[in-house]
């Protein structure tokens, strides 16, 4: 019987149309949240609010809740991080919680259930750490990896039992794998304006992360990286845009790698298995990927 969730996209997930049948694959039934609102860590930095911090994140628990999901899944650290932190904030003290009872009320999103550990946010890892789910993926995988050089940047995700049983799904497809585990960030270089969206508060911090991690993937001689985070992912992305390299390596999130293994249309556009007669599986790119090509065993922005 497949494992019944209910899935929270998120700001940075919620454009990838393939998700439930991802998810099936995995021998998951999702629910995806459609009225979910952002988890409040963004502007929380900037403006530590009440209704920020806590009434933001906890609408989408309450959603959750109210569909028979006491556990919120997300593929988000920080997405996780602000519900947990929301639930600790409002069982810590009789005020905040009814005063988080009263502002979720408009919203028909009020908790049934607040006790730590009978609900909350969970990471994707979490779940895809669990065996039959890590069997599913190993089963379903239409893709193999050897050949790959991987840099799986796992961000503040520090639970490194779980981090070894995805390496090792990932080698076990014939990777070579290689970890980097460094705060990206955050919410805290999602700062926007209203000039063209623009992250100008935090160009030399995300340039900086941007140089950093691609050095890694470098050391490591790492074709591509996958992120475990969301956030992660987009901060890297946002570096593609705002950095003044000339040489990076291609980022792709979790979710859309999975996708990629299981052989599906629009995931993975960056990479394409071809198997030589020889066996192996070099690493190529589509003509049109969005400005990469592959140089010297690394890859480059098209000017």
């Amino acid at each position: 019987m497949n494992k019944k969730i209910t899935y929270f996209p998120g700001c940075i997930e919620s454009p990838n149309k393939n998700l439930k049948v991802i998810f099936e694959q995995l021998g998951i039934e999702v629910e995806l949240i459609s009225e979910w609102n952002c988890c409040g860590a963004p502007p929380s930095h900037y403006k530590p609010s009440f209704f920020n911090k806590v009434v933001m994140p906890l609408r989408n628990l309450g959603i959750s809740q109210k569909r028979g999901g006491d556990f919120l899944y997300s593929g988000c650290r920080v997405c996780v991080k602000q519900v947990n932190d929301a639930l600790k904030i409002i069982n810590s003290n009789s005020m905040f919680e009814n005063q988080a009872e009263y502002s979720l009320k408009p919203f028909n999103a009020n908790l049934k259930k607040i006790t730590n550990g009978s609900t909350g946010a969970v990471h994707l890892i979490d779940i895809i750490a669990c065996h039959d789910i890590s069997k599913n993926l190993l089963n379903n995988a239409a893709r193999k990896l050897k050949g790959h050089s991987i840099l799986l940047y796992t961000g503040c995700y520090n639970d490194r039992q779980k981090i070894d049983i995805l390496k090792d799904i990932l080698s076990s497809l014939g990777a070579n794998v290689n970890l980097y585990g460094e705060c990206c960030g955050g919410e805290k270089l999602q700062n926007t304006t209203p000039v063209h969206s623009k992250r100008v508060e935090n160009v030399g911090s995300i340039s900086t992360f941007f140089k950093l991690i691609n050095q890694k993937a470098d050391e490591t001689d790492s074709d591509y990286i996958v992120t475990v985070c969301s956030m992660c992912e987009k901060n890297i992305k946002d570096g593609v845009e705002l950095s003044d390299l000339d040489v990076f390596a291609p980022v792709i999130g979790l979710i859309e790698f999975i996708g990629f293994l299981f052989g599906m249309d629009g995931c993975g556009d960056l990479i394409i298995n071809d198997e030589t007669k020889e066996g192996k599986v070099p690493l190529e790119l589509h003509e049109e990927a969005e400005g990469f090509r592959k140089r010297s065993g690394h890859f480059a922005q098209l000017t």
